[in-house]
C-alpha cells in the first residue's frame, strides 16, 4: 500500500502549561463579648444575701467562662472545615485533569507499529532518531471503504521516534467537511481501521490529513503537518 512518511519541521517553541487553579479559603474567627449577669433584688439593684456584691461577681465570672469554650470550638471547627475544603478542591482538580487527559486517547489505538511492515522496517523505525522540533507522519495514501458506513484501512501511525502525541483530522478538499477525526495517539501507537464521519456516495474523494502534534504533558498543540489522501467509497 503506498504511504506517505516524511519529516516535517515546525516551531519547537512549546506553549507553557496552564497553571493549576488555586483555591483560596477565607475564614473569619468567631468572637463574642462576655455577658453580664444581674441578680434581681427587691429594688431592682444587684444584691445577694451574705457578703455584699459576692453573688454578682461570681455570676459575672461564670458568664465569662461559659462563653469562652464555645468560641474556641467554633474557631477550631472553621479551621478544620477550611482545610478540608482546600484539600478536596485540590484533589478534585487533579482528578479532573487526569481523567480529561486519559479520555483524550483514542480507544482504537494499538501499541506497536503497523502490521504491514517487515521486521527490518520495524527495527529501522525503532532505530530512527527524530530530532526535537521534528516529527514523522504516516498514513495510507489511499483509504478504501466498501460503502459509506463500513471501515477502511488507514494505518495512521505515531512512530516510536516522535517526541509528541498526535491527533489526526481528515477533511474533504472540495467541501471542507470533516470525514474523520481521531483521538490522541501516543508515540509507538497506530490506528488500523477508521470509519467515515458521514455516509458518502460511491466515488473518490480527495482529502487532506492534518497531523496535530501535542505536548505529551499539557496536550497543547505545538505544530502540525499535512498529507494528501484519497478516500475511495466502492459501493
Amino acid at each position: 500500500m503506498p504511504r506517505q512518511n516524511d519529516n516535517h519541521p515546525f516551531n519547537s517553541d512549546s506553549s507553557r502549561p496552564e497553571q493549576m487553579p488555586t483555591v483560596n479559603a477565607s475564614r473569619r474567627a468567631a468572637s463574642g463579648e462576655p455577658g453580664s449577669v444581674r441578680m434581681p433584688g427587691a429594688s431592682g439593684t444587684s444584691s445577694a444575701s451574705g457578703m455584699p456584691g459576692a453573688g454578682a461577681a461570681s455570676a459575672a465570672g461564670a458568664g465569662t467562662a461559659g462563653q469562652a469554650h464555645p468560641s474556641n470550638a467554633r474557631r477550631n471547627v472553621i479551621i478544620v472545615v477550611a482545610i478540608l475544603v482546600v484539600a478536596i478542591a485540590v484533589w478534585l482538580l487533579l482528578w479532573l485533569f487526569a481523567c480529561n487527559g486519559s479520555s483524550l486517547f483514542d480507544p482504537n489505538a494499538q501499541t506497536g507499529q503497523a502490521p504491514y511492515k517487515t521486521d527490518e522496517e520495524i527495527q529501522a523505525e525503532l532505530d530512527r532518531v527524530v530530532e526535537e522540533g521534528m516529527f514523522n507522519i504516516a498514513i495510507a495514501s489511499t483509504i478504501e471503504f466498501e460503502d459509506g458506513t463500513s471501515e477502511g484501512t488507514a494505518y495512521i501511525e505515531n512512530v516510536p521516534g516522535n517526541h509528541y502525541n498526535m491527533q489526526v483530522t481528515i477533511t474533504e478538499d472540495a467541501t471542507g467537511d470533516v470525514l474523520y477525526e481521531s483521538g490522541v495517539l501516543a508515540p509507538n501507537q497506530y490506528i488500523e481501521k477508521i470509519a467515515l464521519a458521514k455516509d458518502l456516495d460511491p466515488g473518490t474523494y480527495e482529502a487532506t490529513a492534518t497531523f496535530h502534534a501535542l505536548d505529551t504533558t499539557t496536550f497543547d498543540e505545538v505544530g502540525q503537518a499535512q498529507a494528501l489522501v484519497s478516500m475511495v467509497v466502492v459501493n
